[in-house]
Formats: C-alpha cells, structure tokens, sequence
C-alpha cells in the first residue's frame, strides 16, 4: 500500500452518516524514523503510562542535525528543536501546502509548512543571536535565543488543510448551517462543541504545542512556571524534561527550558498577551527585552522572519530564482522608539505612544525596506491572489461545505468528527490534512456526489471562471468616475449581486425573454492588494536611526532614539498609491461567464450616468444568452442549498502584523451557495 494510512468507512446508527477511520502502522517505530510514515496514529497513545515504565530518553548534543534547504542552503537543528520535528505534530505539515491552492496555477508552488517553519527557525535563530552578540547590553540569553528559535519553528503547526482555506471554510460555515437549519441533525452524532466563531490557526497551534510536548511526555505547569517542564510520562521516547535546554555553547547557567519559557513562545507565537492572561506578557517581563516578541511576528511594523522567509521561498517557487535580502537580519538592531500603533499594542494599551525597545534599522536600509513592502504587493498580485487561486479556493470552500454535514474522520478514542470540528481539538486536527480531498473523493456516500463533482472538476482544470475583472480607485476625487468607483468598493456582496440581477431583469424586460441567472451563479471578491498597511506607507510605522553609532553597543540608558523616516527624501521611489483595489465576479458554470460580463459593465456603465441606460441589442448578447440559458435546467437539484450573505477570509498567506484585522479582510468573499451542477451541453 502506497499510503502509511487507509480509510474506511461504516455507518453510524444514528443519523447514517459515513465515517473514516485512519488506520497506520502502530507499532513501535525506530528512533531514526522522523515519524513520516505513522504521522496518522494517535499522538497520545504512548500517554497511559505509570511513571514506572522505564527510563527516560535524555537529549545529548549529538542528537544535533542539519539539513539543506533551497533557500538557506543549510539549516542547524538543534537536540530540542530536533526534538519538536520528530513529533508526529511537527510532521504533519509535511501534508499542509504552504500556498494552499496556488499549486493549480505554479505547478512548483507545491512547497509545504514544513520547508518554510525550519526557515522562519533557522531566520528567528539568526536575528535573535545576532542582536544579542552585537548589543550585551540588553542582557539577551542563549536560552531566549533558543525560545524565539521554537516560536519561529513552531508558529505554523495549527494549521488545517490547505492552509488558510481552512480558516475560510470555518468562518463561513455558520451562516451557512444558519440558512439550512435542516443540516443541523447531521451533527447530532457530534458530542465535540462547535469551534468559537473568533478562531484562527493561531489558537490551534498553541494548542498543538501542547499536544507535541505531552507527545513527548511533557507539560507546562502553570503553578510552577520557573522550574522544568512538568513529567507526565515515562519511557523510552519520552524526553527527559531536564534535558530540554541549551546545548551550544555547554554548560550554559539557568539553560533548562522551564514552564514560563514555553509560555513566552506562545505569546511570540500569538503575536500578543494570552487570553488568559488579562493583557499581560508572562514569559519576558523586562522592558528592555521586549523586542524578542517581535522577531517571528513584528507587531510594530509587520516586517519579521515569517514573512521574510516566505516571500522569498513563495517568490523562488512560483515567480522564479529569489534570495534573502540578509542585511535585513544582520543590521537590525533594537533602539528606543516611540510605538507607531498604540490602539493595538498591547503594552501601551491605546493611551498613547509609549517608548519601546524596538527593532530598527540604519537609515541606509529605507529603501531596502520599501523593497521588501512593494515584494508583499507584488506576490498578492502574482500568486496570493492570483484570479486562478481563487476561483479554486471557492471550489474547495464549496467541496467542504457540501461534505462537511455527511462525511466523518474519526479521533483517537473512536469518536466520530466533522472537518470543521476539529480546530481545537490536537487529536482531530493531527488526522486532518490536505489528502481529506481524497477521502471525499473516493467515499462510497451518495450525499457527497456534488463534493465529488466538484473534485472531478479541479483534477480536469475545469475551474470556476471570472466574468468580471474590475480595478477600482477608491482614493478620495472629484471624477465622477472615480467616484462610482468607491460607492461600488463599499457596496456589499449582497449588494453587487442584487444590481447584477436587477440588471439582469431590466434586459429581460426589454427584450422579452427570461435570463437564465441566479445569485446562486455569481461570487463576489472585493480584493485588495497593498503594501502591508491598507493605503497607508508601511515606512510610517518602522524606525530607522541615522548611523551605527557606539550608542547602540552601550549601556540602555544611552541606546539611541530611532523615529520614522523623512518620506520626502524618497519621492522618487514612493508610489502614488500603496494598494490595489477591484471586484471579481466568478461564476460556477462557464455558460454564463459572457452573459455575467455584459451584465455587469452595462449596470456600472449605468451608476457611472446616474441611471440605467437602454441595453445593447449585439449580436455577442444574444449567443450568451442563449448559452446561459442552455444550463437553466441543472439549478433543480440544488435549490435548497442556496446562501447569499455574508464574507469570508480567504488568504494564502499568514496574517501580517497590521494586518491581524486586515489580512482577514483583505480577500474577502461572499458565503456563496453550493455550486450547480454542469450542463451537458
């Protein structure tokens, strides 16, 4: 068998729901396999131990390894992060593709999470031990460079099948099960609650840290926070918590991993206090080490070692050859700086800027700073957002809406669970993976038919079309063209398909026939494509001082104050604009692609003259009418499967520090209906 995993399927008595049940190899495996054949069994079997099984496995510094890697060249492993890539958490992202569905338009784009969190590891590492070597002064340890080094290797791993699509998929399906009440009794054989509507795979990737320490027998204890993790296993495989420290150089004091360490990756992790922890950081109390927190996601800037790593390792497997711009780790240096967004900082608590420790660089890199800015707009527009990657990212968000009522996996204990149940729960989400696909596809449940459809589709490249393709300039002008052009951009979904059909219908009116055209047939994408900081200059919020002067290798009290840069000395390397607005219509069936673009330009033709002009009798508008009429009679099947409201995130990549609010935003799309079937003809 070509897969360490199988699925089959029984039935459940209750609600006759099909079930899958992954079976591996749970024998025990040798110490040299990297888990990547048993990365399916249960995480927590090996977990009912007595404490009196054996001894436990103590990590030396010959456990040390490295690997090349495409962009890096070579990546160190240390034992402890070793340690965490030879859990079967760490491993699944081996399964989870880094650019979600950008694989369908860059046949190389096929990378996963696993290749970019050892590189944001290897980035976090550098930046971190570079800093802490060239300014003493700020008392960094080898033992916060190694906990920045696991924030960086670990701040991915609660991710769920192909990556943010699964965040997509969770926020929509609410009002989905809203409109269809009746879908509710297929979850009756769920005793998991549901996911909290606020998820993101932030939340999941702490709680799957939680999971890959008791993996390894080990646990945060909250009621002892300066000593080593808490044992709750014994044996062979488990890690001996004590040997879960620095390793180079040796002998470092007070170099053991305690409780508050791995509560401090968490917050580098979450990018902000924990939940509950009332807004205060736990894991590093000193002003002065602040700026740890904002190596692996810059809360400041949004300019980090996440994104660094995946611009150039998205960049090198889509667009062509990309390197790391390496002096943007190796001049950062942490200076006094006033805080550039004090209403979403959480230590200064939205009264005002407050003086920071921050991460800054000489003036001398500004512009390799705005580079880096213009490279985020440049891979939205090329890959993130690329017309293609999104129509599939809608075909996947219908495949698992249609299946998710009917199909099941099942845990650890045997319980059955849905796809979108499985957020917050390590042994669901450990079993939940891109190859769910597949599953669905080949299930023997009739219910699933439209979901298999719609994959049979995807293989043959048959992907939803866009009609529409509008750029839109939503800055403040007097052209009345311009000025359609917001009104348009601030219209909601509901609101564009509703002047579609309207539209549609004035057509029918004047020429005497019914168009064939639904709500159900459009998706609305309101994009926005920019530089990290909506229309905004993302220089604005970073922090530049004059010179490498001795100051910054001096005592704290003399470190020198870093402020935003002089933006008018750049005018020529300034762009007009800092982001990129537009509708997409897609449409499900290719019948109405032509009939949909006429539509549409002859309804925004109109909002630009302020009233609906007569319709153009063309020969073009009466063959797409007719094709669009040729599909009618497949609607029949589906219409009780209809959603119209509301928005959903679908972004390919992580969210960027200002961005946590607009990042989910930026490529929102209508919670749109399950997809009608194809016509034959």
């Amino acid at each position: 068998m070509d897969s360490p995993y199988y699925a089959s399927s029984v039935d459940s008595s209750a609600s006759g729901v099909r079930h899958f049940r992954l079976s591996g190899n749970d024998g025990d495996d040798d110490d040299n396999n990297n888990n990547d054949t048993d990365a399916s069994s249960p995480p927590f079997k090996r977990l009912k131990s007595t404490g009196q099984e054996g001894p436990l496995r103590k990590l030396t510094y010959a456990d040390k390894t490295q690997t090349n890697d495409e962009i890096h060249q070579s990546i160190e492993i240390c034992p402890v992060m070793k340690a965490f890539v030879d859990t079967k958490v760490f491993q699944r992202l081996r399964h989870i593709h880094q650019l979600g569905t950008s694989q369908y338009v860059y046949m190389c784009g096929d990378h996963n999470r696993f290749q970019h969190s050892l590189g944001v590891a290897h980035l976090a590492e550098r930046m971190c031990r570079n800093i802490k070597s060239e300014q003493p002064a700020l008392r960094a340890t080898e033992k916060d460079v190694l906990c920045v080094k696991l924030a960086g290797l670990l701040h991915d791993i609660g991710h769920g099948p192909f990556s943010h699509v699964y965040e997509a998929f969770r926020a929509q399906l609410p009002i989905y099960l809203e409109k269809h009440p009746q879908l509710r009794m297929q979850y009756q054989d769920c005793r998991h609650p549901e996911v909290p509507q606020d998820w993101a795979h932030e939340d999941s990737s702490l709680i799957m840290l939680d999971a890959a320490l008791a993996e390894m027998g080990l646990q945060i204890d909250d009621k002892m926070l300066d000593q080593p993790l808490k044992q709750i296993a014994h044996g062979p495989r488990m890690i001996d918590a004590t040997t879960m420290r620095v390793f180079k150089p040796p002998n470092v004091k007070d170099g053991v991993l305690t409780s508050r360490d791995f509560i401090f990756i968490k917050e580098c992790i979450y990018g902000k206090p924990l939940k509950e922890n009332n807004g205060r950081f736990i894991g590093r109390q000193k002003k002065e080490l602040e700026w740890l927190y904002d190596i692996v996601n810059n809360r400041h800037s949004g300019l980090d070692v996440d994104k660094i790593d995946y611009y150039a390792r998205d960049h090198n497997r889509t667009i062509g050859s990309k390197s790391i711009d390496i002096k943007m780790i190796e001049d950062a240096r942490v200076a006094k700086a006033t805080c550039s967004q004090p209403e979403k900082c959480p230590t200064c608590n939205a009264n005002g800027p407050s003086e920071h420790f921050m991460i800054c660089y000489p003036s001398k890199r500004t512009e390799a700073a705005m580079n880096f800015f213009q490279e985020r707009l440049n891979m939205h527009s090329t890959v993130y957002q690329h017309k293609k990657t999104t129509s599939v990212g809608c075909m996947l968000l219908d495949i698992l809406r249609i299946a998710d009522p009917f199909f099941r996996l099942r845990g650890t204990n045997g319980e059955a669970f849905p796809i979108s149940r499985a957020a917050n729960r390590p042994d669901y989400l450990l079993r939940l993976k891109d190859d769910v696909l597949s599953l669905i596809e080949h299930s023997d449940d009739n219910r699933l038919r439209l979901a298999q459809d719609l994959i049979e589709r995807i293989n043959g490249h048959d992907m939803y079309k866009c009609a529409v393709d509008l750029p839109l300039d939503v800055e403040v002008h007097d052209d009345m063209e311009d000025q359609c052009g917001k009104q348009v951009y601030e219209m909601s979904e509901h609101e564009i398909k509703t002047g579609i059909l309207l539209e549609a219908q004035h057509w029918s009116a004047k020429f005497g026939f019914e168009i064939a055209l639904g709500e159900d047939d459009l998706i609305v994408d309101k994009y926005c494509m920019h530089h990290g900081a909506k229309s905004s200059n993302p220089l604005e919020r970073m922090r530049f001082f004059d010179e490498m002067s001795e100051k910054l290798f001096g005592p704290i009290d003399d470190l020198p104050t870093a402020s935003a840069p002089k933006l008018s000395d750049y005018k020529c390397k300034n762009p007009t604009s800092f982001q990129k607005v537009g509708i997409r219509i897609y449409v499900r069936e290719e019948t109405k692609k032509g009939i949909v673009n006429q539509i549409f330009n002859q309804w925004f033709e109109g909002l630009k003259s302020g009233a609906n002009e007569e319709p153009q009798n063309t020969p073009g508008f009466a063959q797409n009418e007719g094709e669009a009429m040729d599909g009618n009679e497949s609607h029949d099947d589906y219409n009780n499967h209809r959603d119209f409201s509301g928005r959903i995130p679908l972004s390919q990549e992580s969210v960027d520090g200002d961005d946590e609010d607009d990042e989910r935003a930026q490529f929102y799309m209508d919670r749109s209906p399950i997809p009608v079937k194809r016509s034959n003809g």
